[in-house]
């Protein structure tokens, strides 16, 4: 599984900017994917900087069971 962490509740908020409104009420956070599927037992890897992902990628493929990878992204890029 793979997961893109932009920090913010991005639906809302990418909404709102398509408006051209002011973002509000959206200042929930994202958890640490990757800690939080640890957690329950699967592998989780966390990709902070971009030349990170490759190695990142090939470890998640390596794995034998439950595994995710979380990806950093600027919420300005998605």
């Amino acid at each position: 599984m793979g997961t893109l962490n932009s920090g913010i509740s991005t639906r809302i908020s990418k909404e709102q900017r398509a408006d051209q409104l002011d973002v509000w009420q959206t200042s929930l956070s994202n958890p640490n994917f990757a800690q939080f599927a640890s957690s329950c037992g699967a592998h989780g890897i966390r990709v902070e900087d971009k030349r990170e992902l490759e190695g990142a990628m090939q470890k998640l493929f390596d794995h034998d069971g439950p595994a995710t990878l979380e990806i950093i992204a600027d919420v300005d890029l998605i």
